[in-house]
């Protein structure tokens, strides 16, 4: 085990914030659309990046590929390595404390206690998967999956029998997949343009084996950077340029609930009661790079800190909370635009 902690104050927001990890290389938390903290709140786990980027892996920030996890104790600093960069698309599972990932086209479980690792079952073999793994409450492992034949899917794999799936098929290539947190029959997916798309956000059954359109787009919409609430029943995305939405699972009914210019990715505290969400530079809008806090009834956030410019999307702040709703983590681009791992507690600082 090895210890790297220093805290400092915002120069902007005046909170004193931690910092865990220091460069050169580059270290980043999980994707917001993962839980990053073990069930207790003790640990949570970040990428140390080990050899260079590919243009893939830059795309696609939160999958792993050139990066070593590691898991962090929160109070003391102390991290050690759980899986090397031969495994791909870690995720932490929301209720029980393991997480999941690849090892090329092999699913794999990792005891977030103990640190063994596990093999669960295969995915079609010889393909990649094209964002990290997810998983809903009974179990049930979903990705999206560009397959040998090139052809982009949604598998699932049920845990018990190691069985993997092919659901459904696409042209387009498929990301943000998300499995529902409760109800592993629905799950949520975009096409991945690189861009804007004329309709991104997609909603599948596996029951009826159908895709329909979430929330249907209109022109010169941007919409995209979606997150499940834990219990299951909405989704949190960005409308640029000034709002992050709630919409009801049935995709029947959204409303803004937090406003602010270019914000980009928000994350979701388990009852829904606050907000976190990072303002970057995007579409060629030059924006300050801030992590805001958004309380229940508020439309207005509350400028937690400021960081660097990110490089590239690897490096974004990607802010999101622990179990309990009472710490931010997120990503601090430094003035090379290479992102460390930093952490802002709200009841030391007076926000909670």
């Amino acid at each position: 085990m090895s210890s790297e902690f220093v805290t400092y104050t915002d120069p902007v927001s005046g909170y004193k914030i931690r910092q865990y990890t220091q460069g050169p290389e580059k270290n980043t938390k999980l994707y917001f659309t993962t839980e990053n903290f073990s069930t207790d709140d003790q640990y949570f786990f970040f990428n140390k990046q080990v050899a260079e980027d590919t243009p893939r892996a830059l795309h696609q920030g939160h999958v792993n590929g050139t990066n070593a996890l590691y898991r962090v104790h929160v109070e003391s600093g102390e991290r050690e390595v759980m899986a090397g960069p031969e495994y791909n698309g870690f995720a932490m599972d929301r209720f029980e404390n393991y997480g999941v990932m690849t090892k090329g086209d092999i699913v794999c479980r990792l005891d977030a206690g103990t640190g063994e690792i596990t093999e669960i079952g295969q995915l079609p073999k010889g393909g990649k998967i094209t964002g990290h793994l997810t998983t809903s409450k009974d179990g049930t492992i979903v990705c999206s999956y560009k397959q040998e034949n090139c052809i982009y899917a949604l598998v699932t794999m049920d845990p018990k029998t190691g069985k993997s799936e092919i659901v459904f098929q696409s042209d387009y290539i498929l990301g943000h997949t998300q499995v529902c947190p409760t109800d592993s029959d629905v799950i949520f997916f975009i096409h991945e343009t690189g861009g804007d798309a004329l309709q991104r956000m997609w909603m599948f059954n596996c029951k009826d084996r159908t895709a329909r359109p979430y929330y249907v787009e209109q022109d010169n919409e941007w919409i995209t950077h979606e997150v499940w609430s834990t219990d299951g029943e909405n989704m949190f995305f960005m409308k640029l340029p000034h709002q992050i939405m709630m919409g009801s699972k049935d995709g029947h009914q959204f409303q803004c609930v937090a406003r602010g210019d270019q914000l980009l990715h928000p994350g979701v505290s388990r009852d829904k009661k606050l907000l976190c969400a990072d303002r970057i530079s995007y579409w060629h809008n030059e924006s300050p790079n801030h992590v805001y806090l958004f309380k229940e009834g508020c439309m207005d956030g509350i400028l937690l800190a400021e960081t660097g410019t990110p490089k590239d999307g690897s490096n974004h702040l990607h802010p999101s909370f622990n179990r309990a709703g009472t710490q931010v983590l997120f990503n601090r681009p430094m003035e090379n635009g290479i992102a460390q791992v930093c952490l802002i507690d709200l009841k030391e600082n007076g926000l909670l």
